[in-house]
């Protein structure tokens, strides 16, 4: 094959990944939220201590997985739904759907209540706390992104 000929498939190749990477596709994401506001807890509160004890791990927005899935419409949501997630198989299997008597319990400790969960946080024993973080995770509620909504 000759020198031009390589340098014509190259930019031929070139401008076919390019055209195909225009396609953007959507990530992954959780049905909206049909569930009404967990009102047990202080959302505001809840705010607080989700920065402090889940932030580092956990984002809000759909396609956004840091060492944890992002939580936007969790509450309500099966366990293990994401695609773009590698959950644990426990969790996979445990036909979970997160609300206040399933997330009390795994976010007080996670290994206690999942023993092969990959969430490593430590325990959280205080009750207030916990129901104030549900109802901040109630509030979590957004429509399913689109191709051109900005992730970022």
């Amino acid at each position: 094959m000759s020198l031009i000929n390589r340098y014509q498939m190259s930019s031929l190749l070139a401008a076919v990944l390019l055209l195909t990477a225009c396609e953007k596709t959507p990530p992954d994401h959780r049905a909206p939220v049909t569930l009404p506001l967990y009102t047990d807890g202080d959302a505001d509160n809840g705010s607080i201590i989700y920065k402090d004890a889940c932030g580092q791990c956990h984002q809000r927005n759909a396609g956004l997985n840091k060492k944890g899935p992002q939580l936007m419409n969790i509450y309500g949501a099966p366990a293990a739904e994401l695609k773009d997630y590698t959950y644990s198989k426990g969790l996979e299997d445990s036909g979970w759907v997160w609300d206040a008597e399933t997330l009390d319990p795994y976010i007080a400790d996670a290994q206690k209540a999942m023993p092969d969960s990959k969430m490593l946080s430590d325990p959280m024993p205080d009750a207030k706390e916990r129901a104030d973080i549900i109802a901040y995770l109630s509030t979590l509620r957004a429509a399913a992104p689109t191709a051109t909504d900005d992730i970022n």
